[in-house]
C-alpha cells in the first residue's frame, strides 16, 4: 500500500504559496491606486490563509497514513469513552478491537471527519492537540515543538484570515486580541501600543518600523518557514 508521504504536502504548499507570492507581485507592480492595492493585499492574504487551512489539514493526514500507531490508540480510546458502564464490561470480558496497522488514506479522512471537510483549527492550540491525540511523538514533535512567537504567528493569521472573511465585530476584537500578544513584539507582524487595528488592509500594506517588507511580505515568509517546519 503506497502512503502519503508529508514532504509532498509540503512541496505541493510551498507551491501554491509561491504561486500566490509571484501573483502578488505581478500584480502589486502593475496596481497603482492605493484602494486598489489595500484590495490585492487583502485577497492575497485570505488567498494564503486559505491555502495554509487545507495544508495542515492535508499533512495530519499524511502523518497518520504514514504511521497509524498513535492514532489506532486514539480509535481504540474514543470507542470506550463512548461506552456505558455494561457495555464496557461486555467489551472488556467479551470482545476486542482490532485496528489494522495500514489504513487507507480516505478510512482516515472518514474516521477524523466523517462530513469529508478540512480538519480545522481555530487556534494552534487546538493543531498541537490534535497532533498529541493522532500523531506519533517524531511527527507531534514538529508541531508542538514550535516557538512561542510561531505559534502566535499562526494564531494571528488565522484571526486576521477570519476578519476578513466576516467583518464582524467580534471577528475585529479576536484579531486585534492575536495581534497584541506579546510573542510578536519586535516581528513586525503584531499591533504595538494600545490602538485597534481598524483597517485591516493598510495594516498588512504597510512596513513596519526597522523593517524592510510590509507585513503581508513578512506574514508569506512566514507561512513559508513555519510550513517546512511543521
Amino acid at each position: 500500500m503506497r502512503k502519503t508521504d508529508p514532504d509532498d504536502v509540503r512541496n505541493d504548499f510551498a507551491a501554491g504559496l509561491a504561486d500566490v507570492v509571484s501573483f502578488y507581485d505581478t500584480a502589486f507592480a502593475a496596481v497603482t491606486g492605493d484602494k486598489d492595492r489595500t484590495l490585492l493585499v487583502e485577497h492575497t492574504f485570505l488567498a494564503a490563509a486559505v491555502l495554509w487551512e487545507g495544508y495542515v489539514s492535508d499533512l495530519l493526514i499524511a502523518y497518520i497514513n504514514r504511521d497509524t500507531t498513535r492514532f489506532r490508540q486514539h480509535l481504540k480510546d474514543a470507542l470506550e469513552a463512548g461506552m456505558s458502564t455494561k457495555q464496557k464490561t461486555i467489551y472488556t470480558n467479551y470482545a476486542s478491537l482490532s485496528v489494522p496497522v495500514h489504513i487507507k488514506k480516505g478510512d482516515i479522512i472518514e474516521l477524523v471527519d466523517a462530513g469529508g471537510n478540512n480538519i480545522t483549527f481555530s487556534h494552534f492550540g487546538e493543531l498541537v492537540e490534535a497532533a498529541n491525540r493522532w500523531l506519533v511523538p517524531a511527527s507531534a514533535g514538529r508541531i508542538t515543538g514550535r516557538t512561542a512567537a510561531q505559534k502566535a504567528s499562526v494564531n494571528a493569521w488565522i484571526a486576521i484570515r477570519n476578519h476578513i472573511a466576516h467583518r464582524s465585530e467580534r471577528s475585529g476584537k479576536a484579531m486585534n486580541a492575536a495581534l497584541a500578544k506579546g510573542e510578536l513584539h519586535g516581528t513586525g507582524l503584531g499591533r504595538v501600543g494600545p490602538n485597534a487595528v481598524n483597517h485591516v488592509g493598510s495594516f498588512l500594506k504597510s512596513t513596519p518600523v526597522g523593517m524592510q517588507s510590509p507585513r503581508i511580505k513578512l506574514y508569506l515568509d512566514g507561512m513559508s518557514t513555519i510550513a517546512a517546519l511543521i
